[in-house]
């Protein structure tokens, strides 16, 4: 008996030994996570490190600009050039009127039992024409008809400051560290745009050639000016006892007559003519100027919201600009006509800044700045073809384009980021 109680315990330890596993792993399952301890971690806060800045930009003075050189101020008509003034029936015209081909005609035959109208054979004369002043009809009994063209000599330069300008700006700053105690310094990018717009005029000295054209008028008077020829008139037609003749309903009876007056097709002679005289010349400049700008800042805090800072550094200009010349003459007659020269150039200017900015930040990443802009930059120079002299050499005006130093002001708003 004692035998089989010692064989029964032996039997029962492998399953003892599985109930214990069992209850081991269900331990294991009903176990509860470990919540992971973040103490050992360093806790992160960002802090903005850059700065962008939007602003607008008003200079109180632009680019100087000086203006030079010579230029001629061509004839705006054709009388036709000295070869041609024995030639009859040429298409000329003046400042104070025309002479065009004889507009007469005649019926000519067809050869089949018709015609058709033809010009007439030349006798000299045409009829179609025009005049504008009276100061045109000579002592003589002829007319005269005249062109204009200067060409000015002026030796004198012109300067101009340019006008007040505005622009825009935009700026990002880029934090590098500590100077000092308080200061702070960082390094500035910037790109803005600006008018340029300078204007002038001025009173120069001019050469003034005349060309006189004379032409027959055959002993006729012409109608007061500004007459054309041929000139249509209506009229009111009469019997043959000198009493109107009644038309249709109420209205007299008309008739519309052609009025012809003949002068020469060809001048009887052309002469020329140089006066000495001023005229005016309004000098102009339209543009705009690109300026990229990079250099150090430095930062003086005062007080929790307001900043103080200054940035120097070099610049670089890019300048595209639209030189005019518009020259004025009155004439003799009373007629008064201008001439346009005009041509686009653009450069890269070397050049420097300064700006003092005082900055109030409303929030950490918020704020707006006012303050003062100095640049200075190089000069360049212009030139624009002006036509030729009267040797045929070539004319040209000058523009000289400075932008030594300009001062203005300047606001915005900013962000950090």
């Amino acid at each position: 008996m004692r035998y089989l109680r010692i064989a029964l315990c032996f039997s029962c330890l492998p399953l003892a030994t599985l109930v214990r596993a069992a209850d081991d792993k269900q331990e294991e399952r009903q176990a509860p996570e470990e919540i992971p301890n973040f103490n050992q971690l360093d806790e992160y806060i960002y802090v903005p490190k850059s700065t962008l800045s939007l602003g607008t930009r008003l200079f109180l003075r632009g680019p100087r600009v000086t203006y030079g050189g010579q230029g001629s101020n061509p004839s705006p008509v054709n009388p036709g050039d000295a070869s041609t003034v024995g030639i009859p029936n040429i298409s000329r015209t003046y400042i104070d009127g025309t002479v065009y081909p004889d507009g007469r005609t005649v019926p000519v035959s067809t050869g089949i039992g018709g015609s058709i109208n033809g010009p007439i054979a030349s006798d000299g004369r045409t009829n179609t024409w025009s005049y504008d002043t009276a100061t045109q009809l000579l002592p003589d009994g002829d007319i005269a008809f005249h062109t204009y063209s200067a060409e000015i000599v002026d030796t004198g330069v012109q300067q101009a400051n340019g006008s007040a300008n505005a622009g825009v700006e935009l700026i990002l700053d880029r934090d590098m560290g500590k100077l000092g105690k308080h200061a702070t310094w960082s390094m500035t990018m910037g790109f803005s745009i600006a008018d340029i717009h300078s204007s002038v005029y001025a009173s120069v000295a001019t050469q003034e050639l005349t060309l006189a054209d004379t032409y027959d008028l055959f002993g006729q008077v012409p109608p007061a000016p500004p007459f054309t020829s041929p000139n249509y008139v209506t009229q009111t037609v009469f019997g043959s006892n000198g009493t109107v003749v009644a038309g249709t309903g109420t209205a007299n009876a008309s008739q519309t007559v052609q009025q012809s007056i003949l002068i020469g097709n060809a001048p009887l002679n052309r002469t020329l003519s140089t006066t000495q005289i001023d005229t005016t010349n309004r000098y102009f400049t339209e543009g705009s100027y690109y300026t990229l700008r990079a250099g150090p800042t430095v930062t003086v805090p005062f007080g929790q919201h307001l900043k103080l800072s200054l940035s120097v550094g070099p610049a670089l200009l890019y300048s595209g600009s639209t030189f005019n010349v518009l020259e004025d003459l009155q004439v003799a007659t009373g007629v008064n006509f201008s001439y346009l020269y005009t041509r686009e150039n653009n450069r890269l200017v070397p050049g420097y800044y300064a700006d003092v900015d005082l900055r109030y930040q409303v929030t950490e990443t918020a704020g707006f700045y006012v303050g003062s802009i100095y640049e200075g930059a190089g000069s360049y120079k212009q030139l624009l073809p002006s036509g030729t002299d009267s040797s045929g050499n070539p004319l040209f005006y000058t523009s000289k384009i400075d932008y030594g130093s300009q001062e203005g002001v300047k606001g915005g708003m900013t962000v950090r980021f």
